[in-house]
């Protein structure tokens, strides 16, 4: 996880807990159940963990797509080098035919 990652789950953890806690103190009977405020916490902790999880899953596909993208790229430069090698290779055998044939029908 990066820095970022976990303070971002560290504030919504807290934020969490003081909106439960403050929450719970507006009713009369129990003003605080540490029961709820630790299940709000540990359901927020929960949900942030699980966002950055799936964060880090789409940057590995990205990542693998990049990777796809740029394995692909050269092979199509390379498969390019070489079809224009070939065509270069037939136009001067083509050249040279056509110059055979023209030598021999003129002379």
């Amino acid at each position: 996880m990066e820095t970022r990652d976990t303070t971002f789950l560290v504030v919504m953890v807290l934020s969490s807990f003081l909106l439960s806690f403050e929450w719970l103190r507006r009713f009369e009977y129990t003003p605080t159940n540490p029961l709820i405020i630790l299940s709000v916490m540990v359901l927020v902790g929960t949900l942030a963990v699980m966002l950055i999880s799936i964060n880090n899953k789409l940057q590995e596909f990205e990542d693998k797509m990049e990777a796809k993208d740029r394995t692909l790229k050269a092979n199509m430069e390379s498969t390019g080098v070489k079809i224009e090698e070939r065509m270069n290779e037939l136009s001067s055998k083509v050249d040279n035919a056509i110059c055979e044939f023209n030598r021999r029908k003129y002379h």
